[in-house]
């Protein structure tokens, strides 16, 4: 073993430390006696090391040792067969958060604190038989606000608005009270996927509360229009 190769190994930290195979502390033993720069770096590194024992000792208060802890219930949590899947799990949960969760809160309070002027569709006072269709132009995942009078009646106890798409599938479903019904209820509509065409809201009073056999009120038409 030259210079360089114990340099290289480390091995006078390893040989302090006790962390060198016998047959390479055989080695470097027969080295040391003969290179003075690795004797020097012994030396030093030796004297820094009881140093800092010393300085340790000082500052660490002599302890009683610490009683054997229970075992605990839920140490069978931590063994591998439990740990694996557990982390597995775990890490889905923050990627979840950190891709759907946190973007979504964040969008939402940009929204709170950054008031915007929303396109709106009024279907007040709409002939829901016949008559004009309202339309609205709007931006690709841009929501509208969307204003309508319930024909409220004293038997119905709940409404119910639901938005039907050209597809015909239901967008969403909102419930009205009857006490909101008895004025112009406007409805914010998120953001979402639109698609060019004629969309539906129909109207559905319910006359006992566990809301049964609904009874259709209204259907209103409007347009929409998505801008590129």
């Amino acid at each position: 073993m030259d210079h360089h190769e114990a340099t290289r190994r480390g091995a006078v930290e390893k040989y302090l430390l006790d962390e060198i195979a016998p047959p390479e502390r055989d080695e470097f033993e027969e080295h040391f006696f003969d290179c003075q720069e690795c004797a020097a770096d012994l030396r030093t590194t030796a004297a820094f090391l009881d140093a800092a024992t010393q300085e340790l000792k000082r500052f660490i208060p002599d302890v009683p040792a610490p009683k054997p802890a229970r075992k605990s219930p839920f140490a069978f949590l931590w063994r591998p067969a439990f740990a694996a899947p557990g982390l597995a799990l775990l890490l889905l949960v923050i990627a979840y958060q950190n891709v759907v969760v946190y973007p979504r809160l964040t969008g939402e309070v940009v929204q709170v604190n950054h008031p915007e002027v929303l396109p709106s569709v009024s279907l007040i006072g709409a002939n829901s038989r016949g008559g004009p269709v309202p339309s609205v132009t709007i931006r690709p995942g841009q929501p509208i606000l969307l204003s309508v009078d319930i024909p409220a009646a004293a038997q119905f106890s709940s409404y119910d608005c639901t938005l039907v798409a050209p597809s015909g599938a239901n967008v969403w479903r909102v419930p009205v009270s009857a006490e909101q019904a008895k004025d112009t209820v406007s409805i914010r509509i998120p953001a979402g996927t639109w698609a060019d065409g004629d969309y539906r809201l129909t109207v559905q009073g319910y006359s006992d509360p566990a809301r049964a056999q609904p009874a259709e009120l209204a259907r209103y038409r409007f347009t929409l229009h998505v801008s590129n």
